[in-house]
């Protein structure tokens, strides 16, 4: 015989405040999950004491409910808890994905904004070259990579993305300053194929881990910023030249209109310029479809 549990029982039974506390600063970064909260905001927010705080974001951050940014020390909506509220939620695009993958040729993947990383939920199909961005692939969030997610933040972010990787030179700066304003026009990003994207990629790959951008991670992107040429602006793309495309990625924008999601097609290969837009063209459709269920 299974015994049922009193309503009005439960509603008497005692509370544990330290549990109490851990919901709280949940809560508290759930309600804006893009947004980095320093200890003294959140401890002040909810009354608790800086011992307290501290120790509850500690053991927060090592199970990856929170994520903890090197850079500034403020706590974020970490990746942990997101897969325990949606454990099988990788895969309701998969469809699209397919889609994409047989109409351009190249393999298509889905990846999610989880703190300072990004991280490649769920993919379909092959490139001609039989290369593969794995599924799982935690990218850092720092210069260059993440373009589709840092074009459309305010100059502040885009400031502290591109600081990430320490003082960039002029050329630098100018050249992802440019990048960014032609992201934003035409709507999405164009990696180049090169010897330094693959043994960046194949780098980051090994390293594994959670992705966060360390002195490891960081000096990796300083490097691949530094060897090669970021993006492709409309202009070099030249009707008679050929040019070798890793990835082509569009942003999928949340309710609140911030860059959540990306969805990218690999072809890993040569392309003409027509056929960079025209891949360009589909990927970007495929990001507004990924758009309307959550509008």
């Amino acid at each position: 015989m299974i015994r049922t549990v009193d309503a009005r029982q439960t509603r008497r039974q005692p509370t544990s405040p330290p549990t109490e506390r851990v919901v709280a600063v949940m809560r508290l970064l759930g309600s804006q999950p893009t947004r980095a909260f320093s200890l003294a905001e959140i401890n002040r927010e909810l009354g608790i004491s800086r011992a307290t705080g501290h120790a509850i974001l500690t053991t927060l951050a090592a199970h990856h409910w929170v994520v903890r940014d090197i850079t500034t020390a403020a706590y974020s909506w970490g990746p942990g808890i997101a897969s325990l509220a949606n454990p099988a939620g990788d895969r309701v695009f998969h469809g699209i994905l397919q889609q994409l993958a047989e109409s351009t040729a190249a393999q298509a993947f889905l990846a999610r904004r989880e703190g300072n990383a990004i991280v490649v939920l769920d993919s379909a199909g092959e490139s001609a070259s039989g290369m593969r961005i794995d599924r799982g692939l935690r990218m850092p969030l720092v210069a260059p990579f993440g373009r589709d997610y840092i074009a459309w933040s305010p100059a502040g972010a885009q400031r502290a993305w591109l600081g990430g990787i320490g003082k960039p030179s002029g050329a630098l700066s100018r050249r992802i300053t440019a990048v960014l304003s032609e992201i934003r026009e035409r709507g999405y990003t164009v990696e180049r194929l090169g010897r330094e994207y693959l043994q960046v990629y194949t780098a980051l790959r090994a390293l594994r881990g959670d992705g966060e951008p360390d002195a490891i991670t960081a000096r990796l992107a300083r490097a691949f910023a530094d060897l090669t040429v970021i993006d492709v602006l409309d202009a070099e793309l030249t009707d008679s030249d050929t040019h070798s495309i890793a990835t082509i990625s569009a942003p999928i924008f949340d309710d609140d209109g911030v860059v959540a999601m990306s969805i990218s097609a690999a072809p890993f290969t040569d392309l003409t310029a027509a056929d960079v837009t025209r891949l360009g063209e589909q990927v970007c459709a495929a990001a507004r479809r990924i758009e309307i269920p959550t509008s």
